[in-house]
């Protein structure tokens, strides 16, 4: 489905852009939640977009995961990126049974390059770089809802429309950022950074997030 002021609902990713997507190096993603609480909270809707903004709005019935969403999802071959991808990395798993990998997080991109500011939301990073303005209203509706607005749809495709363009600046950011006190590069430290959110999503899902409602540990706090 291409980029349009019309989107609709799918139960999986149709089998053409799949094969589409699996041909990409990577795929922008997101999710909408019934909230934040894991354990309680089901994903309600994944959003995806390749860089032709071919998107598709994928509706899952948790906790069956939609077959060729999972295999997109876990394609070793095709980084997926999301913008602050611990939640739903972790909702995706906990949810769908999906592992996602492998995956890249803008948000970690933006704090490791851009530390002229402290503003890191995806709607600051896609006015810096694209000048666009995201609309937020949507964003905390209600997403379990059976008929989605058009509204809704919009605002759930325009999280990803814009997403790897984000990451195409960041990246660029990272390699003429150049190197750390320690002799790392900023893209070496980045590689560091993403390679950590794994075990990060694992110490979340098995309880050890004990700040930011769950969402944060202080393992590793003195």
């Amino acid at each position: 489905m291409a980029a349009s002021s019309e989107y609709t609902l799918v139960a999986d990713i149709p089998d053409a852009l799949l094969k589409t997507y699996l041909g990409q190096k990577e795929i922008a993603v997101d999710t909408e939640l019934q909230g934040l609480r894991l354990g309680r909270d089901e994903v309600c809707l994944v959003q995806l977009s390749d860089r032709k903004q071919q998107v598709a709005l994928v509706r899952p019935t948790p906790p069956k995961a939609p077959p060729n969403l999972k295999k997109l999802l876990t394609h070793p071959k095709t980084v997926k990126v999301f913008h602050y991808a611990l939640t739903d990395v972790a909702f995706l798993k906990l949810s769908l049974g999906i592992d996602v990998y492998p995956y890249r997080c803008t948000k970690v991109m933006s704090k490791l390059v851009r530390t002229y500011t402290d503003a890191h939301s995806l709607k600051d990073l896609v006015r810096e770089f694209l000048g666009v303005e995201l609309e937020k209203i949507s964003q905390t509706s209600n997403w379990q809802r059976r008929d989605l607005s058009p509204a809704q749809l919009k605002y759930a495709a325009n999280d990803v429309l814009h997403l790897l363009g984000v990451y195409d600046h960041l990246t660029r950011m990272l390699r003429e950022r150049g190197k750390l006190p320690t002799g790392l590069t900023a893209e070496e430290m980045n590689e560091h950074a993403q390679a950590a959110l794994p075990t990060i999503v694992e110490l979340i899902l098995n309880g050890y997030g004990d700040k930011d409602l769950g969402w944060e540990t202080s393992l590793f706090n003195h």
